[in-house]
């Protein structure tokens, strides 16, 4: 391979390494977020619950499993696979008269910001929030044996989660 082959060659791998790559800023959100003064997008109601007004969802502000006391999440979030999730927060609904919900990932993804990562999520509304992947109620069209979660440092959806994996998980309702 003569010395010109060889640059073309290296050019292109090095175009395919670097478009690979996340060439996002590590930014954390409370560099972005300095105050709870922060958060336009939601309205912050008693019992650890959040109405982001764009959409009108009301999401919990930690997973579940978690307390919101003092402003922080406290405690480990419950990590089921994704059909004992879902069953659970059905649960949850029966027996409180709310109809809470899993998430979906359209859902889920709207609090997520675009600017941050580590998680991707205002701290001063979501606190605490341990990087995961957390499910949402959507399915992947085939196989059956995969479910969507949502990756919280970047906010990113997957649909290639095996459904018998325990993520944590957060509850919306309407």
């Amino acid at each position: 391979m003569n010395a010109s082959s060889w640059r073309v060659v290296s050019l292109g791998v090095l175009m395919a390494l670097t478009g690979c790559m996340d060439n996002r800023v590590d930014t954390k959100c409370s560099d972005l977020y300095t105050s709870r003064m922060d958060s336009h997008d939601f309205e912050h109601l008693e019992g650890g619950i959040t109405l982001h007004n764009p959409s009108n969802l009301i999401f919990t502000r930690c997973a579940v499993g978690q307390r919101f006391v003092n402003f922080k999440c406290v405690g480990t979030p419950t990590k089921l696979n994704w059909d004992d999730a879902q069953n659970y927060v059905q649960e949850i609904a029966t027996k409180s008269g709310e109809q809470w919900r899993v998430p979906t990932r359209k859902e889920f993804a709207l609090i997520f910001e675009d600017r941050c990562i580590n998680p991707a999520v205002n701290p001063y509304v979501f606190p605490n929030m341990e990087v995961a992947n957390y499910w949402t109620s959507s399915k992947r069209m085939s196989p059956d044996a995969f479910r969507c979660s949502i990756y919280s440092y970047q906010g990113s959806i997957y649909c290639r989660q095996s459904r018998k994996l325990e993520q944590p998980f957060f509850m919306v309702r309407d």
